[in-house]
């Protein structure tokens, strides 16, 4: 993606002084691998102006002033127009807004674009604006692909002059007719962004509309991007007098290939309305295809009378989705044997999926297609396994077992199709936990609590480290029980970013990684942003060797990958931390360029 204008500072003088800097920013000084590691980590980008970085100190002894206050005014970067009903939110670092807070720091617009938020305790906050059919704005946004800032509040400090311009979101829309120019209603279209991740593409659904009786669709709320478009004939149940109508019509890119590797893709920007992006749906051209055969078993008793699909997953593929180009087929009710039929070659994942009490299970098996039929695909439907939990707490500011959340996540594998979300586990009374009904998947163990200083130290089953392996469970098979070491004897590590003009910058992006060893552990990985004022400070480091960087522009992955980080080691401060000790790092930032992805 691109960045766009600067919104300036607050302040004349701020204003004087980043434009000064920004002129001066230098290119083309760092290898271009280095940029890979300097893209936005926020799902979403805006801008958002600098405050004036004055204090007022308190004019009394009462409690009142120790209070800080916040006000300005949301107004539209693409029209200038103030914005009402926007919603103006401080949570604390790392939420970017998304927090259990009972009584929030919040306020909403009004019909100036005005807003004003007081009795906000001292110390450091994210502060995140929202509005419908807007991009999420986080304070200390300058550019589209730069991070926000952390705003850091002193006692009795009061800003009156933030200034936030949000940018709307995009607008794709079409129709979708046959071969005959006729309308198909019940036509799913999907948006697919194609971005770079540690050098390699990758391809994520983002939205997905279906089309009405003219044919017509229209996707609303698109971030800016690099898209691709496919439209997926209708379903059966769409075509009630004909079910079987569009059953030789193939999924079909924009413009009109059946391969995604040949669609054609599409800057989309703030505030765009693209039209015209229209599909006509052909019957799949003569060639040779197969079907796939087998039997589901299924030992569900609690919904027996769920229905069951049986869907083919191209491996490696896009993540999946329910209303997609996927082969499926309905088993027999009474015997459980399926055919899948009109199948080209390559490599599958079969998956069994019923739904009941709220939530899926599946199984999984791999599926080779070639030159013949593939028979003999068996899927066993189970209530999944329980995986019986045992945390240990340590250190003094760990808590105790019942502040403590556990939950399984699934994760990216070529090998199976995980469709539930996060797996919460379920507190016994002898301080223990439970993890009930896990499906067939792949997933990765996440211990929280309301403790800063926290973090997953170990969890093993059977001698196995799953902070580095995983948690697969495959055919009803998984871990007998793990136990895991949840600790708060962790470091702290402090410290400002200066610019190339030795100046503080804000708003920029600190990564401390680990050693190889731990760069896959999701515990190890500790980022932060700096405030408006240069400084950052991330709790809960754990103990360690470390180096740390500060991108201008961020990415959340690639720091990870030893290829993206050797060549900008020589930039970055190396530090080794112990349990409950705290650290002092002062770095340089390493600037983006205008070629940066």
């Amino acid at each position: 993606m691109r960045g766009s204008e600067q919104s300036g500072a607050c302040t004349r003088e701020d204003m004087k002084r980043r434009l000064n800097t920004s002129m001066n920013t230098p290119t083309g000084l760092l290898p271009k691998v280095l940029l890979a590691m300097c893209f936005v980590i926020a799902p979403v980008f805006c801008f958002a102006q600098q405050p004036s970085t004055s204090l007022t100190p308190p004019t009394s002894g009462d409690a009142n002033d120790q209070f800080a206050t916040i006000a300005g005014t949301v107004v539209s970067a693409n029209t200038g127009e103030p914005l009402n009903k926007a919603y103006v939110k401080l949570s604390q670092p790392g939420s970017r807004g998304y927090d259990s807070n009972d009584h929030p720091l919040a306020a909403i617009t009004d019909a100036t674009g005005h807003f004003s938020i007081d009795k906000i305790p001292a110390g450091s906050y994210d502060l995140v604006v929202s509005r419908v059919n807007y991009m999420r704005t986080l304070y200390g946004q300058d550019q589209l692909d730069k991070p926000g800032a952390t705003l850091s509040l002193a006692p009795g400090q009061k800003i009156s002059d933030l200034l936030f311009r949000l940018h709307r979101t995009a607008v794709i829309a079409g129709r979708v007719v046959d071969e005959q120019g006729d309308p198909v209603q019940g036509a799913s279209v999907t948006t697919l962004l194609h971005e770079t991740v540690r050098g390699k593409s990758l391809i994520q659904r983002t939205d997905e509309e279906e089309t009405n009786d003219l044919g017509e669709y229209r996707i609303a709320g698109l971030h800016p991007g690099h898209y691709s478009v496919v439209a997926t004939p209708p379903r059966e149940y769409y075509v009630q007098e004909n079910p079987h109508q569009f059953d030789e019509y193939v999924p079909t890119y924009y413009s009109n290939t059946t391969e995604v590797a040949r669609a054609s893709t599409f800057e989309v920007k703030s505030g765009d309305e693209i039209s015209g992006i229209d599909f006509v749906l052909t019957p799949r051209p003569p060639t040779r295809v197969y079907k796939v055969r087998g039997h589901v078993s299924n030992s569900l008793t609690d919904y027996p009378d769920a229905r069951v699909v049986v869907r083919l997953y191209p491996r490696g593929g896009p993540a999946p989705s329910f209303i997609s180009d996927h082969k499926q087929a309905y088993p027999d009710g009474k015997t459980g044997n399926f055919e899948i039929k009109d199948v080209v070659p390559g490599e599958y994942i079969a998956a069994a999926l019923t739904f009941g009490g709220f939530r899926s299970h599946s199984a999984t098996q791999t599926v080779d297609v070639s030159n013949a039929d593939v028979d003999g695909v068996s899927l066993v439907l189970t209530r999944g396994i329980d995986i019986p939990v045992r945390v240990t707490l340590e250190g003094k500011s760990a808590g105790s077992a019942a502040d403590v959340s556990i939950a399984l996540f699934p994760s990216p594998d070529e090998t199976t199709i995980t469709l539930n979300g996060p797996q919460s586990a379920v507190a016994q009374p002898d301080g223990s936990f439970l993890l009930k009904d896990i499906s067939d998947g792949f997933y990765s163990l996440r211990v929280s609590s309301k403790c800063v200083e926290c973090y997953l130290k170990s969890a093993k089953a059977n001698g196995v480290d799953l902070l580095d392996q995983g948690i697969r469970v495959a055919s009803g098979a998984g871990p007998a029980s793990i136990a895991a070491v949840y600790s708060s004897n962790t470091g702290t590590v402090n410290g400002a970013v200066k610019n190339k003009d030795d100046l503080p910058a804000a708003g920029v992006f600190v990564a401390l990684v680990p050693d190889a060893a731990s760069r896959r552990k999701f515990e190890q990985l500790k980022t932060s942003n700096t405030d408006q004022y240069g400084h950052f400070e991330i709790r809960g480091v754990p103990p360690g060797h470390y180096k740390a960087f500060a991108c201008e522009k961020v990415c959340p992955g690639s720091y990870i990958d030893p290829d993206s980080v050797s060549p900008v080691e020589n930039v970055a401060e190396s530090f080794d931390i112990g349990a409950n000790e705290q650290k002092s790092v002062q770095l340089k930032m390493i600037p983006a360029t205008d070629s940066a992805n």
